[in-house]
């Protein structure tokens, strides 16, 4: 595998070593910009790469892993560029969950919040990450300053002014001073002039100081910002970018009052977002979200998942309860257990009951002693109590007519107990009432006169003996019945749409193997219904869905064997319709009188385009509102017929260095349902 950091102004490859150590390749881009253009600048990348440490083609695993810029990068754009380039894209992760797995913030059981610092050459950008048990991160938020290496360069550059040589690049030498000065007190780099002379020039570590002191301030006050804004509180501060590797950052950080008892670390801050993508290999699922924990989606009362199984109930005997009692013909007298079972674990019997005769008192006698001594004591105030001497025989000490007992004896919720060969309650016949006879099919006749005072008795069958047992204690079939599952709602549900199809993901109960995913077409498009495996979605990531473009419900059922929350339910969430695109592509010709600007909306559906303000912005960064540029054309709302492209011209105004074009809607505060995005962001910059 290859991991690939791609950066404005350097980009890292990464990947493991014949000794299973990590290699990592950095490159200078030499003036391609490789987030707004990574198709230019990753073949010079891989290129130097090959030079160093091998070429990939040789490996036999192609895969890529990405880091994604968290200002300024488009993930469809850096996938093209890599598979241009002739590899497989594995996985796409932002820059800041890649630090944060370099540094193993990132594993099961952890519940923390992180602030990544990751201070490069052109930007600082500053995350926050809040980190569940489940290998999910949350991206809450995300702030990108211009305060990057480029920056700090300049200053340097602006107090270096009067001592270097004529015709000298500035800003090279600033940098090369900044990066030969490290940890050291001074540093010495040779300088050429305009006519290619070498000049010694130092710099010592007071002037640097002085000169980024400001930048310095402005990126603590930053972190600061961050360390005390909205929650979720950050406990760890975690540093990338090659400006981070100075330690009077760390210093800085620690020393701030809002950092007071936080740990501040820094790991090779250089590579750590190619070094945390190299982990991915062996790390398993990882689930990326955008915004802090969305709260358990529970569905509404009345809810019941269907097709999720029958309620699960007890065993039972046919035409019995739950504790295999046939119920009594007179509906006056309640169906029940002459004979509770307490809930203690019968003990095992070393003696198998005999079916001839009398057995010696064992546990399971003394505690049908215990019972029958229970029920005396509440017939007379005389009745023998103790649970390890036997009633006396008599007439009246329990009733001589009783339910048929099964093999299924009634237990104790949580207790099982393995049917016996014989009776299931070893019995201590009356003096005055022969033993009870056995029958053919197992079960018992009832002899003697009928007891005295209200019985539960069963009523006379004139068509045959009392219900035969049965082999189980269950229904006949019950046993090669499947177990019954339970729809339970999931947390965290949320879809990715990827054009025509939706990425679902949802946080999974513990006992869940498979979850139930239903879907419906607000338009009418028709609805589906599928079992989705564990195993599968965290194979891949979540679950995809090829549900179209339009408005789309789903509804997710986590089965589970057993109900936690007392009630089966869903979650459900609507998805809108994915919005129509029109595509724009701004081209610059000259002519005699002077630069033209032509840019071109193509879509493929037809849509009604929003009005549209063309702003031509200057400097090295790409304008993100109408307010940093100037406004050179005004495009009205018009209808776009599907796959006709429409154009519009107007002169570009001379300027010298990069400029940039780039399209707005006229009402920002109207959502048009309609997105506008360029075929490229590279081809934004026009000169």
């Amino acid at each position: 595998m290859i991991a690939i950091d791609l950066g404005h102004r350097y980009g890292r490859v990464a990947r493991v070593g014949p000794d299973g150590l990590p290699e990592v390749t950095t490159t200078d881009l030499a003036g391609v910009d490789g987030v707004l253009d990574p198709v230019r600048a990753l073949p010079g990348l891989l290129g130097a790469s090959r030079a160093e440490g091998g070429s990939p083609a040789g490996e036999p695993d192609r895969a890529a892993f990405l880091g994604l810029p968290v200002t300024g990068g488009r993930e469809e754009e850096l996938r093209y560029a890599v598979e241009r380039a002739g590899l497989d894209v594995a996985r796409v992760v932002p820059e800041p969950v890649a630090v944060a797995l370099h540094y193993g913030a990132v594993a099961e059981g952890v519940d923390h919040t992180v602030l990544v610092c990751d201070l490069g050459a052109t930007t600082l950008d500053l995350s926050v990450l809040a980190i569940a048990p489940d290998l999910t991160v949350h991206v809450v938020r995300t702030v990108g300053l211009p305060l990057g290496g480029d920056v700090w360069d300049a200053a340097l550059a602006a107090e270096l002014a009067g001592g270097l040589p004529e015709g000298a690049d500035p800003l090279g030498a600033a940098r090369t001073l900044r990066e030969g000065l490290d940890g050291a007190d001074a540093a010495t780099a040779s300088v050429r002039d305009a006519d290619g002379g070498s000049h010694p020039l130092t710099l010592e570590r007071a002037a640097f100081e002085r000169a980024v002191a400001p930048l310095r301030e402005r990126v603590l006050a930053a972190v600061a910002e961050q360390l005390t804004g909205a929650e979720p509180a950050v406990d760890t501060v975690l540093l990338a970018g090659a400006m981070a590797a100075a330690p009077e950052l760390r210093a800085g950080i620690e020393a701030l009052p809002a950092a007071r008892g936080l740990s501040v670390r820094c790991d090779r801050p250089g590579p750590a977002v190619v070094l945390g993508l190299l982990s991915l290999r062996d790390f398993g699922v990882l689930r990326v979200v955008t915004g802090s924990g969305a709260p358990s989606a529970r569905a509404g009362a009345g809810y019941a998942g269907a097709g999720a199984g029958p309620l699960r109930t007890e065993a039972r005997f046919p035409g019995g309860d739950s504790a295999g009692v046939r119920p009594d013909p007179e509906p006056a007298v309640a169906a029940t257990d002459p004979e509770p079972r307490t809930g203690r674990p019968a003990a095992e019997d070393p003696e198998p009951v005999s079916r001839r005769g009398v057995e010696p008192p064992d546990a399971d006698t003394d505690a049908d002693a215990a019972d029958a001594g229970q029920r005396a004591g509440e017939a007379g105030p005389d009745a023998p109590r103790s649970p390890f001497e036997p009633p006396e025989p008599t007439g009246t000490g329990r009733p001589d007519t009783e339910p048929p007992h099964t093999t299924a004896p009634h237990t104790a919720p949580g207790h099982t107990e393995a049917p016996p060969d014989g009776p299931p309650y070893p019995e201590v016949p009356p003096a005055d009432v022969p033993p009870y006879p056995q029958t053919p099919s197992g079960g018992r006749t009832h002899a003697g006169p009928p007891p005295a005072g209200p019985t539960y008795t069963e009523a006379p069958r004139a068509d045959g003996p009392p219900y035969p047992e049965t082999p189980s204690a269950g229904p006949a079939g019950a046993a090669s019945e499947p177990p019954a599952l339970f729809a339970a709602p999931v947390d965290q549900l949320g879809a990715v749409r990827r054009g025509d199809h939706l990425l679902v993901v949802w946080a999974w109960p513990e006992d869940a193997l498979s979850a139930r995913v239903r879907w419906r077409r607000e338009g009418g498009g028709g609805d589906g219904d599928v079992v989705c495996r564990r195993r599968a979605y965290e194979h891949d990531g979540g679950f995809d869905l090829a549900v179209g473009r339009e408005a789309v419900v789903l509804t997710v059922e986590a089965l589970v064997p057993e109900l936690h929350g007392g009630c089966e339910g869903a979650s459900s969430l609507l998805v809108p319709a994915a919005p129509a695109v029109v595509a724009y592509e701004p081209v610059v010709r000259r002519r005699l009188k002077g630069r033209i600007a032509s840019v071109t909306f193509t879509s493929d559906t037809g849509c009604d385009l929003p009005g549209v303000r063309i702003v031509h912005g200057l400097g090295r960064f790409r304008p993100t509102s109408t307010a940093e540029g100037t406004v050179l054309h005004e495009v009205p709302a018009q209808r776009l017929s599907a796959g006709a492209p429409m154009t519009v011209e107007f002169p570009l105004p001379a300027t010298r260095g990069p400029s940039w074009l780039v399209c707005f809607p006229a009402d920002a505060g109207t959502d048009s349902g309609i997105d506008i995005r360029p075929t490229a962001l590279h081809r934004l910059r026009v000169t």
